[in-house]
């Protein structure tokens, strides 16, 4: 009897402390963590605005803080509505290179400096280089169709600009990205995006019987679990990646290095663009999206030479090609090979990644658990593109 009472008792008291958590979450603390993401989301939309020519792009003089998988990163734009160091008018008496890709070249969670247009404008001042200036017209899901447009419709709307050079940093998800724009659409909808965020509901789960995911969104005592739970999964996930690569590596279990352990977060990042590279699918649909985006990097380059512009493209790895040979030689052969029918200045930028433990490299150069360059994978970068080009 004692034992049923005292069970009985502790029902009670987690019965009692459920309801009281979700009484005090649903009043206080969830709205609250809820209306920062709302914010975080407004403002995405009230600063990533459509253009009729290039389907999106920065709202022009703008100051925000964007969000990258909870990263926080300031956003400040130029008259040209392109990111740059700070809010301004370009100076209309300055050359400038005008780089464009996807959110490599935006700098996805990372400050201005950090980023690729960044370390090379900090080149410019190094070097004491007068009147000259990178541009970042790049946009997180531009792809090749996307680059071409907008660098046309740019320099077509703004004759003041002085152009010596563009630079397009082709990226492996625009062969996923391309394939929408095979009919080569030539507006795009200017419609403002509704705003339609929205917290989770709260009878959702429980109508649907997932009890484990209500308590965990509409709970903190659940949302802690879950925190802690996530942790000793990372934990366990370590020691498996930890294992494999030990065997992949020949290499005893305890001289692998976490941070060659954590490689293996950006490697299995975006597995269903790294598909795209290799069987069927690469057969099947990869090669149809280069040829595309080979076209297109044609039609800009005949653009560009009538306007006497210098027209470069750089091809950069991701994490997963660093160790998939077939994958990497599958991509660089296939695009190095459409470039060069075309005779399309172009520089495989894979070999200073590839030198050593690329597992270490992958750490030291890419945003942890992210396909992205970091700080220093964008110095790499910068330093390949200024060599190539002798700004000096």
């Amino acid at each position: 009897m004692k034992n049923k009472k005292k069970i009985r008792n502790i029902l009670i008291f987690l019965i009692i402390f459920i309801a009281i958590d979700i009484l005090l979450t649903q009043l206080f603390l969830h709205n609250f963590y809820y209306n920062i993401l709302e914010k975080r989301y407004y403002a995405e939309l009230e600063n990533r605005i459509p253009n009729k020519y290039y389907k999106y792009t920065f709202k022009k003089k703008t100051n925000y803080k964007a969000n990258y998988f909870g990263i926080s990163y300031t956003v400040k734009t130029n008259n040209l509505g392109f990111r740059d160091s700070e809010v301004k008018d370009l100076n209309k008496d300055n050359n400038y290179t005008i780089v464009i890709g996807d959110s490599f070249v935006e700098g996805a969670g990372l400050e201005y400096e950090d980023t690729l247009v960044g370390y090379l404008n900090e080149k410019i001042k190094t070097n004491n280089i007068k009147d000259y200036e990178f541009l970042n017209a790049g946009v997180s899901s531009y792809s090749s169709y996307i680059y071409k447009k907008k660098i046309i419709n740019v320099i077509d709307e703004n004759p003041w600009l002085k152009i010596d050079k563009v630079i397009v940093l082709l990226d492996k998800s625009d062969v996923v990205d391309d394939i929408r724009y095979f009919d080569r659409v030539e507006y795009f909808p200017v419609e403002k995006i509704k705003y339609n965020y929205k917290s989770p509901d709260f009878f959702e789960d429980l109508k649907k019987g997932h009890l484990w995911r209500f308590f965990y969104k509409q709970t903190m005592t659940g949302f802690f679990l879950k925190k802690v739970g996530d942790i000793l999964d990372m934990q366990r996930r370590n020691l498996r990646d930890r294992y494999k690569l030990s065997k992949k590596l020949k290499k005893s279990f305890f001289k692998i290095s976490s941070k060659q352990v954590n490689a293996f977060r950006s490697i299995n990042t975006r597995t269903f663009i790294s598909n795209y590279f290799h069987g069927s699918l690469w057969e099947e649909k990869s090669k149809n999206s280069i040829n595309f985006s080979i076209e297109n990097l044609a039609e800009l380059k005949n653009y560009l030479e009538e306007k006497n512009i210098e027209f470069w493209v750089f091809i950069y790895p991701w994490p997963f090609e660093l160790v998939n040979k077939i994958q990497r030689e599958n991509y660089v052969n296939y695009v190095s090979k459409g470039l060069t029918k075309e005779e399309i200045n172009y520089v495989s930028a894979y070999d200073p990644f590839l030198m050593g433990d690329v597992y270490l490299n992958i750490t030291k150069s890419y945003l942890y658990q992210d396909i992205h360059f970091n700080k220093n994978g964008n110095k790499i970068l910068a330093n390949i593109v200024w060599e190539t080009l002798n700004y000096e």
